[in-house]
C-alpha cells in the first residue's frame, strides 16, 4: 500500500495574507485541494493522510467532501515544525500500515506536483528504500554567514535542491524518527534533513522547477500562471 502523507501544519508569519498558505483560495478552491487532487488522481496512491494545522481539521474534512477526495482517510493535528509533524503523521499511520508500505510525504504548499514526479518517487523508494524529489541548480551558489556578504563559492555540480514528495518505507521512516529522538535531533525542515543528519544515504527521484513551493504572495501569482499554462496544455 502507498499512502500520501500531506504536511499542512505550518504557519509562516512572513506570509502577507490573513490565512495560512495552504488554505489560500485560488480560483475558488484552496491550495491544499489542488495538492490533494494530485494524489487522489494517482493510480498508485491507495490512501491519503493529512497532518493539519490545529483549528483547521474540520475544514480539511469539509474540503475533502466538497471536492470528492475519497482517498483521504486520516486527519491528525501537526507539530511545531516539519520534523515533528512528519513524526506525528507516521505514528498515526503505523497501526494501519504494513511494515513494507510506502509513505509519500508531500508539502501541502506544492500544489503542482505531477503524476510523473509522484510515480518516480515511489519507484526509487521501492528500489533503494527512499526516493526524494530533487533538481540540479542552474544558479551559482555562495556561502554566507550574514546574508549580505559572501567569500566562498560552492560548485553547483555538487548541489541539488530538495523538494517533496519524499517516499520512504514506513519501517525505515519509523526508525529514522526514533533515532532522531534518541540523538536529540530537532527542528528538521523535512525528513530528508533528519535522514542525512543521521548519516543515511538519500536517493534522488525526479523533481521539477514547476513543482512550485508557495512561500510568498508572489508565489501565489506564479502558481496561478503555471496552473493556467497547464490547463492550456491539457
Amino acid at each position: 500500500m502507498n499512502i500520501a502523507l500531506i504536511l499542512a501544519a505550518g504557519v509562516d508569519p512572513r506570509f502577507q495574507l490573513n490565512v495560512p498558505k495552504q488554505f489560500v483560495n485560488v480560483y475558488n478552491r484552496p491550495v491544499i485541494v489542488y495538492t490533494l487532487e494530485a494524489f487522489q488522481k494517482h493510480n498508485e496512491i491507495d490512501a491519503i493522510a493529512v497532518v493539519c494545522l490545529n483549528g483547521w481539521q474540520e475544514m480539511v474534512k469539509a474540503y475533502a467532501k466538497q471536492f470528492n477526495i475519497t482517498k483521504m482517510k486520516w486527519v491528525v493535528t501537526g507539530g511545531a515544525d516539519g520534523q515533528s509533524s512528519a513524526r506525528i503523521g507516521v505514528n498515526a499511520l503505523k497501526e494501519e500500515c504494513g511494515l513494507g508500505d510506502i509513505i509519500v510525504l508531500h508539502d501541502a504548499i506544492r500544489p503542482l506536483v505531477s503524476e510523473e514526479i509522484i510515480t518516480d518517487s515511489i519507484r526509487v523508494c521501492r528500489k533503494y528504500g527512499n526516493g526524494i524529489a530533487a533538481i540540479r541548480t542552474m544558479d551559482n551558489i555562495m556561502r554566507t554567514e550574514d546574508g549580505r556578504t559572501g567569500r566562498e563559492s560552492i560548485s553547483r555540480d555538487h548541489i541539488v535542491r530538495i523538494q517533496t514528495p519524499q517516499a520512504y518505507r514506513i519501517d525505515k521512516l519509523m526508525e529514522l524518527h526514533d533515532k532522531a529522538v534518541e540523538a536529540g535531533i530537532k527542528g528538521g525542515m523535512d525528513t530528508s534533513v533528519v535522514a542525512s543528519r543521521l548519516g543515511e544515504s538519500i536517493y534522488f527521484s525526479q523533481g521539477s522547477e514547476l513543482n512550485l513551493k508557495i512561500n510568498t504572495v508572489e508565489d501565489v501569482e506564479m502558481f496561478k500562471a503555471l496552473y493556467n499554462m497547464r490547463q492550456i496544455g491539457d
